[in-house]
């Protein structure tokens, strides 16, 4: 897919260089290469208005509700949601400070001896308002204070005078450890915005009501100004544009002013590529109530002076194929389910559960960040068999099956006469759910032959009947270490000998934890972690049987292997259970070690892959071409020892979850991991991976530049697709559905 022009602008701004697609700047004749198109690019900004009605329970209402609030519920035809925790906070735009009437609605939480619930409001930290007894049927309202309001984004901050959980008044009764203190319904900011009004672009105009504004994330590159060919009141009131900048780490500062009397503008932006910035554009009408109408600006751009850049002469790519090579390589993918890379020896695990793929990887090429492309099995496994993110080949539910226009690494390889197989053990990838595309022969094992060492079997016995005349591609599922945890009675002995309770060795009691009908102990978290490596460790002594295989048929040498998983595991990382439910790391790092002949002997590469990269590189590697639509990267001259140096911007790679009434998309880089949660509750949270690689601090809050920022990708990895698919129906007969039902999936 090629991405069109303002994508190119737009990609060209996140990384602080010029792109290609010029204009000429209206106020003087020098050149001038614009990085970003406020009007073209306006699905990539975010938008902020000054509220009006905060109906709290709605959709609508949950930007607004930064912190200590619960899910959205509703009572008859009254919406609410509860607060949660000592503290509620709500973030709120306004374009210019000035006095502000409030209303607050809500009902306290009611039990039996339930005393007087009592609220201190703060405003931008500033305590505003105490409220000594809040009662059954509260509903009341006071003026924020235009001295303590700000132009841009405020905070009310609403402490509550105790908090209970349903779980501690019932006695236990009620599994609902939730601090509850008001239920609230409704919040009424009066500020005279006219809330049917919307931020509109239409050709290079980009109409701004007032009261509302835009912001947009990028680096400036040196030199960067905001341009404005002309700026015009709507409807005939006067107003003024104000332009804010923050770069991460700095302080809020007003740069200009603009009024409809200025004609066309140029503002100088002051900034470096060294660090995102936060660009604000916010129109405001000057009046105490706010004022119908607003501004029109046309072709507001970012833009910089043009540069005469030479191309620097670069070496030759890594030739890998040899021309005197009899055929081609062989290809196999070994892809362990539901392996963590930090439970790998080879990524700093100290227990011994890996000395094979240890051994293998100080052979091979280990990626020290492999990102993983969603949290379960089958979409992340249509990326590593396609090359698409989920975003384009539209894998994401139970019931979704790859779309037969998708075009297989199998197929691929099949077109240009390699024999192909695959062994899978887990139905998700099973030929009803499109998988087998490609594959002369595709078989699901059945249950009572799973382990990787029946996979070893039956790939040995294909191996038997191919006549080495034409290259293979193998693709090899095993299902060890997913749940549930049943390792083999030499590699229990070993790893897990102080498991005494076999209940642990099945599915129900993950379905007990996940329920909230047991609660977990450190000691049985520590039970399931040593059942769940000593399955890891029989995994290990099967992949080395395998690689012993290929060596005693001379195959090793003439063979690419890559092993990787598929997702992680969680064991209450983040408060859960095996994976599926969230973005963190322990879901999407994963392993990826790559062994091509004759390149890499334990090299290690710092820079960031993802599942999408395995496609095109070992299409690269066979000397084959990658399809324009692959949306991954080959990552080989990495793999010959050619990795260019580091640059963090590079690298973003994404990951999509919506199963299981969850959906997130998170954007990750070698240095930072975003999530953005559309469901069961809005958040977003961004994490240091390299300070906490465990991302247990949630930094958003502190880095609020760095995470817009990234939040950009996130738009613009979400923009519509064109060559996206539509998923098939997936097809289940009865032994399918059992064999998922066994894993833990409802079907």
């Amino acid at each position: 897919m090629k991405p069109s022009c303002w994508s190119v602008l737009l990609l060209a701004a996140l990384l602080g260089t010029p792109a290609g697609c010029r204009r000429e700047d209206s106020k003087s004749n020098e050149p001038r290469e614009a990085v970003l198109d406020l009007a073209a690019d306006l699905d990539l900004a975010v938008i902020d208005h000054e509220p009006g009605l905060v109906d709290v329970g709605t959709p609508a209402a949950r930007p607004l509700l930064r912190r200590g609030f619960s899910q959205d519920e509703f009572e008859g035809n009254r919406t609410f949601a509860w607060s949660d925790g000592p503290d509620s906070e709500i973030d709120f735009f306004l374009a210019a400070p000035r006095n502000i009437p409030l209303r607050l609605r809500g009902e306290p939480y009611q039990f039996p001896g339930a005393p007087a619930q009592r609220v201190d409001l703060a405003v931008n930290g500033k305590p505003a308002l105490h409220i000594s007894e809040i009662y059954r049927g509260f509903d009341g309202g006071f003026v924020l204070q235009g001295g303590d309001l700000r132009t841009g984004i405020n905070r009310l901050t609403l402490h509550y005078g105790w908090t209970r959980s349903p779980q501690e008044v019932t006695g236990g009764q009620k599994a609902d450890p939730r601090r509850l203190a008001m239920a609230w319904d409704l919040f009424r900011f009066d500020t005279g915005v006219e809330e049917t009004a919307r931020v509109r672009a239409a050709g290079d105009q980009l109409a701004l009501p007032f009261g509302w504004g835009i912001t947009s994330f990028l680096r400036l590159p040196q030199g960067a100004v905001l341009s404005i060919d002309d700026l015009r009141s709507r409807d005939g009131n006067r107003g003024e544009l104000t332009v804010i900048l923050q770069a991460e780490g700095g302080a809020e500062r007003e740069v200009a002013r603009l009024g409809p009397e200025n004609g066309a503008s140029t503002v100088a932006l002051g900034e470096s590529a060294a660090r995102p910035v936060r660009i604000s554009l916010i129109a405001s009408s000057g009046e105490q109530g706010g004022a119908a109408g607003g501004l029109v600006l046309r072709r507001p751009l970012i833009s910089v002076p043009q540069r005469t850049v030479k191309q620097q002469p670069g070496s030759a790519p890594p030739t890998v194929a040899s021309a005197s090579m009899q055929r081609p390589w062989n290809v196999i993918v070994y892809l362990v389910d539901a392996l963590r890379a930090d439970h790998l020896g080879c990524y700093g695990y100290r227990k011994p559960v890996s000395p094979r793929i240890d051994a293998f990887a100080r052979q091979a090429t280990l990626f020290r960040h492999a990102v993983a492309q969603s949290s379960w099995t089958r979409p992340s496994v249509a990326t590593v068999l396609t090359g698409l993110l989920p975003r384009t080949h539209g894998v994401h539910r139970r019931r979704h099956a790859l779309a037969a226009d998708a075009v297989t690494l199998a197929e691929m390889l099949h077109d240009r006469g390699y024999r192909t197989a695959g062994f899978v053990t887990n139905g998700n990838v099973a030929r009803g759910f499109g998988f087998a595309q490609g594959f002369d022969t595709y078989r699901l094992l059945p249950r009572r032959r799973s382990a990787a060492t029946d996979v070893n079997a039956e790939a040995a016995d294909w191996l038997n009947g191919w006549n080495g005349k034409a290259p293979f591609f193998l693709y090899l599922h095993t299902v060890e270490p997913h749940a549930p945890y049943a390792p083999p009675p030499p590699f229990r002995q070993r790893f897990a000998p102080g498991v005494r309770d076999e209940g642990l060795t099945g599915m129900r009691i993950l379905k007990r934890l996940h329920e909230g009908s047991l609660q977990p102990t450190p000691q049985l978290r520590n039970d399931l972690q040593d059942l769940y490596d000593a399955e890891i460790a029989a995994n290990d002594a099967a992949f080395g049987d395998l690689l012993d295989s290929l060596v005693r048929r001379g195959l090793l040498e003439h063979t690419i292997v890559v092993f990787l998983s598929d997702h992680g595991e969680e064991f209450l990382d983040h408060g859960g259970w095996e994976h599926g439910r969230t973005l963190h790391a322990e879901m999407l790092d994963v392993p990826l070690i790559v062994r091509i002949p004759g390149m890499g002997n334990g090299d290690v590469v710092e820079r960031q892959a993802q599942h999408a990269d395995v496609v095109p590189t070992i299409l690269e590697a066979l000397n084959l071409p990658v399809p324009a639509n692959v949306e991954g990267r080959s990552i080989l001259a990495w793999i010959a020892g050619g990795a260019p140096d580091h640059d963090e911007v590079e690298e973003e790679a994404f990951s999509w979850l919506d199963e299981y009434g969850v959906r997130s998309v998170a954007v990750t880089t070698p240095a930072w991991r975003l999530i953005d949660t559309r469901a069961p509750v809005p958040a977003s949270s961004l994490y240091d991976r390299r300070s906490d690689p465990g991302e247990q601090r949630d930094l958003a809050p502190e880095r609020p530049v760095r995470a817009g920022y990234l939040g950009t990708y996130l738009r613009l990895a979400q923009r519509p697709r064109a060559g996206a698919l539509r998923p098939g129906e997936g097809a289940m007969n009865a032994e399918l559905r059992r064999q998922l039902q066994a894993l833990g999936y409802a079907h």
